[in-house]
C-alpha cells in the first residue's frame, strides 16, 4: 500500500489539535513532542507499525516505545485514532486522577502502552530489553516455516533521553550484542527545556551511536515520504546492527508562536490554543476528528486484522506441529510455576556459617531449573554475586538461547533493560551487582 499523504497529514494535524485541547484543558503537560512528531507518529500507526488494536498484547506484534514519555499525548492521540480502547472520554480526563491517560505512560493502566517511560532515558533501555527477549523468543520458538516472533522494536527518544546515561549504557550494550530489531528514532530538535540544546551539547550524536555499533540514517521527520523510506531500510537491514534514524523536527509545529524553541517543550504554547487551531485548518470544535481520518484509520485497520490473521494461521499450525514448546511458551506467559516449587529451595538452619551471596546462588539453582524461562545476569560481578545460571550458557549475538547475561559495568543500564525484558511477557529477569 502506498502511502497516503493527504489523509495522514490531516490526521497529523487532528493528532496536533487533541494535544493542544487536552493540554489546554488539563493546565499542564508537555506539547512540544506531540505537535513535533506527529509525522511520525502518521507513518508509524497509519502505515507501517504491525500491530492489533483489538489485542494490544498480541505475541507477534511490533512495540512502540515512547522513552520520552513525557510527550505522552503523542501516544495516546494516536492510540485512539487507532482503534485501541482509549476513548476520546478519555482524551478529555488526560492528566486526572484515574484516568487513562496518565502525565506519562504507565503499562497497567492504558492499552498499547508497552512500558510505563518518563524517566529521561529509562524508556530506551527497556526497548533494549524487550529487544534482548524478543531475540530469546525467536531463538527459543520460531521454526523455518513459523516465524512466531518476527517483530521490531521502535523506540522515539528525544535529547533529554540521549543526554541521560541510562541510554548510553543501554544503546553500548545493543551494539555490542546484535540487536538488529531494535530501532532508535532520535527527535532532534535542537531543544531542552531550559534552553536550546547547544547550551549543554556539542557532541555529534550520530558518530557516537556509529561507534557504538549502529546504523545511523538522518531525515526531515516531517517529511513522511523521507522518513518512511528510513524506516523501511532500517526494517530491511539484518546485519547485526541496531538502527538509529535521527529525525530533525520542528518543536511546537503548529504554534508559531513558540515552535522550535524552549517555551514550546512544555505547556507554555497551549495558551495559543484557539489561534493554533486555524493554522492547522481545525474547525472550532475541540477535540476533533473527521470523518475521513476516521474512516482512513478504520480501512488501516482491517488491513492489520488481515495481517494478524495470517500470522495466527502460522501460529495455529506452529502450536499443532509442536505442541510441547506452545505449552511451554502458554506457561511462560501465563507466569505459571510448579505448585511445589518453594519446596525446591534448600533450607539453611538458622545458625548457617554462609555468606548470602552464596546461599542465594543454590537458591537460584533449583529455581531456574524448574523455571525455563528464568534469566539472570550481572553487570561484571558473577564470580562475586554468583547468581550464574549454571548449564544456562551466555547470552551472545551467535547466542540468543543464552540465560546468562554479561551486562558489562553498567548497573543502570542493566535495570533498565531487565525491566525491559519483563516487559516483553515472556521471560523473567534477575540480575545482580
Amino acid at each position: 500500500m502506498s502511502l497516503d499523504i493527504t489523509s495522514l497529514s490531516r490526521a497529523a494535524n487532528e493528532a496536533r489539535g487533541l494535544a493542544i485541547d487536552a493540554v489546554h484543558a488539563s493546565k499542564s503537560g508537555h506539547l512540544g513532542l506531540p505537535l513535533g512528531c506527529a509525522e511520525i507518529a502518521a507513518v508509524l500507526y497509519g502505515h507501517e507499525l504491525k500491530h492489533n488494536p483489538d489485542e494490544p498484547r498480541w505475541i507477534g506484534r511490533d512495540y512502540f516505545i515512547l522513552s520520552a514519555g513525557h510527550g505522552s499525548m503523542l501516544l495516546y492521540a494516536w492510540l485512539n485514532l487507532s482503534g485501541y480502547d482509549v476513548t476520546m472520554d478519555d482524551i478529555r480526563a488526560f492528566r486526572q486522577l484515574h484516568s487513562k491517560t496518565p502525565g506519562h505512560p504507565e503499562y497497567f493502566e492504558t492499552p498499547g502502552v508497552e512500558c510505563t517511560t518518563g524517566p529521561l532515558g529509562q524508556g530506551l533501555g527497556n526497548a533494549v530489553g524487550v529487544a534482548v527477549a524478543a531475540k530469546m523468543a525467536a531463538a527459543r520458538f520460531n521454526t523455518p516455516e513459523h516465524q512466531i516472533f518476527d517483530q521490531h522494536i521502535i523506540c522515539l527518544a528525544g535529547d533529554g533521553c540521549m543526554q541521560e546515561g541510562v541510554s548510553a549504557e543501554a544503546c553500548a550494550f545493543a551494539g555490542h550484542f546484535g540487536l538488529d530489531n531494535l530501532i532508535l528514532i532520535y527527535d532532534a530538535n535542537a531543544v531542552t527545556l531550559d534552553a536550546m540544546a547547544a547550551a549543554t551539547q556539542s557532541e555529534d550524536t550520530g558518530k557516537r551511536f556509529q561507534a557504538y555499533g549502529f546504523d545511523v540514517q538522518k531525515v526531515d521527520g516531517q517529511d513522511m515520504v523521507a522518513f518512511l523510506r528510513a524506516l523501511k531500510k532500517a526494517k530491511a537491514r539484518d546485519n547485526g546492527k541496531p538502527q538509529m534514524i535521527i529525525a530533525q523536527t520542528l518543536i511546537g509545529k503548529g504554534i508559531p508562536e513558540v515552535a522550535g524553541t524552549a517555551k514550546a517543550h512544555g505547556e507554555a504554547g497551549a495558551k495559543f490554543a484557539d489561534e493554533a487551531r486555524k493554522n492547522l485548518a481545525l474547525p472550532e470544535e475541540h477535540y476533533f476528528v473527521s470523518q475521513e481520518t476516521r474512516d482512513y484509520f478504520a480501512k488501516h485497520k482491517k488491513a492489520l486484522l488481515r495481517q494478524y490473521k495470517r500470522w495466527e494461521k502460522m501460529y495455529r499450525d506452529w502450536r499443532a506441529k509442536h505442541p510441547d514448546q506452545a505449552q511451554l511458551l502458554d506457561d511462560a506467559i501465563d507466569k505459571k510455576v510448579p505448585a511445589d516449587l518453594l519446596s525446591k529451595v534448600p533450607a539453611f538452619p538458622a545458625d548457617a556459617k554462609i555468606a548470602t551471596r552464596k546461599a542465594g546462588s543454590e537458591a537460584l539453582q533449583p529455581l531456574a531449573r524448574e523455571m525455563p524461562f528464568l534469566i539472570s545476569g550481572s553487570a561484571d560481578l558473577h564470580g562475586s554475586t554468583l547468581n550464574y545460571i549454571e548449564g544456562g550458557e551466555d547470552f551472545s549475538r551467535d547466542n540468543h538461547k543464552g540465560r546468562n547475561i554479561h551486562f558489562g559495568i553498567r548497573e543502570h543500564g542493566m535495570c533498565a533493560i531487565m525491566n525491559g525484558i519483563g516487559y516483553h511477557g515472556v521471560f523473567r529477569a534477575s540480575g545482580a551487582t
